[in-house]
């Protein structure tokens, strides 16, 4: 007898002020809104947490070109090449290891002759965090970087016979 007003559950059908909030459309708009601002903050901030990577690859192409240059002008692999590579990896936050390669010494030492080239290598990895749990560890993913750049020696060593 109570069954037309019922509908199709019967006597499990929700009360009739729940239908109206469940099957109308009224502020759908909202939820709609809401859910694609969600959406937007978090790719924003995906996006953000990648150029982190490209400004430690800069940061090491940096200090690559700045040895480089400290190398060309003295012709020769010295302490102060060694302090502006420690001095840039205390400010970059970054601990790559350098090596110099293809290279000619001259006499014996570390001096590079005029217009020989070398090449320096700075490689290091990035820890890339996917998502920090406060139960475990963060989830981590490792990107090598390597950066050679090719100098020539601008310094001419007289040679003794």
């Amino acid at each position: 007898m109570n069954r037309k007003h019922r509908g199709i559950w019967g006597r499990n059908s929700p009360p009739q002020p729940f239908k109206k909030l469940l099957l109308g459309r009224k502020g759908s708009a909202y939820y709609e809104l809401i859910i694609k601002t969600l959406v937007v903050i978090t790719l924003m901030a995906t996006v953000m947490s990648f150029l982190s990577i490209f400004t430690a690859y800069l940061n090491l192409n940096h200090m690559c070109r700045r040895v480089v240059r400290v190398v060309e002008l003295e012709g020769q692999v010295s302490n102060n090449a060694y302090d502006v590579f420690y001095r840039l990896k205390e400010q970059t936050g970054l601990s790559p290891e350098m090596t110099i390669e293809n290279v000619e010494y001259c006499d014996g030492s570390q001096k590079i002759q005029l217009r020989d080239t070398f090449t320096v290598t700075m490689t290091d990895s990035y820890a890339f965090t996917l998502f920090k749990p406060s139960f475990t560890p963060p989830v981590q993913i490792n990107i090598p970087m390597k950066v050679s750049i090719t100098g020539m020696s601008e310094k001419y060593w007289k040679l003794s016979e």
